[in-house]
């Protein structure tokens, strides 16, 4: 059987055994592989590879549809590089580089053999499957021992098998596999999934028609809440791009796989909302803060009536205008909140320099407003409207 060979043999030797003798016992054939990708899709080479590490599966590498690439004239698009026990230890630290330089798309920078030994002049994507293989006899004992299938596809861009060769640290291998170079690739990446062992891979097989994902409930809320507590707080310098780029591409990031306009669009949203208005949801202080004949004598005739009027407060800079501004809209808000038994709300002001600010968010009586150390004496009668016409939710 193919999968009691000497792994001494080559890669080369390996297959023209088992196909000259027929070895057709193994646990899958590509014929079968073809069989079961029929009617399924095959979706890649997706842009960022997907990481797995399990135990080895029950397909050898000499089931794989693959004969010796001759170095020769002929024109290929994609090949494999095969290196039978190599001696590489191979741990979980060299694992997660290998696959951040994969997700970067920064191949040239793998160690080898796992980088190519030439880079070709087209676009290039890396397949890697890593399995671990029994010593040779004159093996180091200090050293483990793998085999690496690298399936590299050059993005239906042709190249000549010489410079295919050329590029490759072991044994270069072609595909072979007809005509429907399409349904043969879906089979071959079936194949390598069976293989198991530590994989990164690039294509997925799926069904045909399936209900498109998205983002739940939580992961959106997740999401939001990180783009307002750790995004950008202006664009001078080109920031919304540059951080949103980052984030939708960092790997198991929050923002992983987002839509870029969409969370651009959010930063502009919180930037606009520091621009106009904005919104306070905390407040520390409270009636207490006040002095007790400020809260007795003036105050507390003024409080009956704030459902039907405004407050002005007129004195001397840095008294405690703002601070009695916030502490008596925090205190309407709460009490509006509990008289209406709204437990979805919380208690929250709006405040703006200008008048027209307010336009961009609406004062509600859940949500009072302050107009905090703008000029009054400067702004068109229109502007009130946006402060003086709260609605009614």
């Amino acid at each position: 059987m193919a999968k009691n060979i000497s792994v001494k043999l080559s890669v080369h030797s390996l297959v023209c055994f088992a196909a000259e003798h027929e070895i057709q016992d193994g646990p899958l054939t590509f014929e079968e592989a073809c069989a079961h990708v029929s009617g399924q899709k095959l979706q890649g080479p997706e842009a960022h590879p997907m990481k797995s590490d399990r135990a080895p599966g029950d397909v050898q590498i000499s089931d794989l549809p693959i004969r010796r690439l001759e170095p020769t004239s002929a024109k290929v698009e994609q090949f494999a590089d095969i290196l039978l026990q190599h001696p590489v230890n191979f741990d979980e630290g060299l694992f997660a580089n290998m696959y951040k330089l994969c997700y970067e798309g920064k191949y040239g920078q793998l160690p080898p053999p796992f980088c190519l030994a030439k880079s070709p002049n087209c676009p290039f994507t890396i397949q890697f499957v890593i399995l671990p293989s029994p010593a040779p006899e004159d093996a180091d004992p200090n050293v483990n021992y793998h085999h690496i299938i690298k399936h590299v596809y050059l993005h239906r861009n042709k190249q000549n098998a010489r410079d295919c060769v050329a590029m490759c640290y072991g044994d270069p291998m072609r595909f072979e596999w007809g005509n429907s170079a399409r349904h043969g690739l879906a089979a071959l990446n079936h194949m390598l999934d069976r293989m198991g062992g530590r994989q990164l891979r690039h294509w997925i097989i799926k069904p045909r028609y399936e209900k498109k994902l998205t983002l739940d409930q939580e992961q959106r809320a997740k999401g939001y809440l990180y783009i307002k507590q750790h995004g950008p707080r202006c664009n001078n310098k080109n920031q919304f791009m540059e951080w949103t780029d980052e984030q939708i591409h960092t790997p198991g990031g929050i923002l992983e796989n987002w839509p870029e306009a969409k969370v651009k669009e959010a930063l502009h949203n919180h930037m606009k909302g520091r621009q106009n208005a904005k919104t306070l949801e905390f407040w520390p202080f409270t009636f207490k803060t006040f002095v007790p004949w400020f809260m007795d004598l003036v105050l507390a005739k003024m409080l009956p009536s704030m459902r039907q009027n405004s407050i002005t407060w007129i004195g001397r800079t840095r008294t405690g205008k703002s601070l009695g501004s916030k502490i008596v809209l925090f205190m309407q808000s709460k009490f509006e909140i509990e008289a209406a038994s709204r437990s979805d709300i919380i208690p929250s002001i709006v405040t703006a320099k200008h008048l027209d600010f307010f336009k961009a968010e609406p004062l509600t009586r859940f949500k009072p407003g302050v107009f905090d150390d703008g000029l009054l004496q400067r702004m068109d009668a229109s502007f009130l409207k946006a402060f003086l016409n709260p609605s009614v939710t």
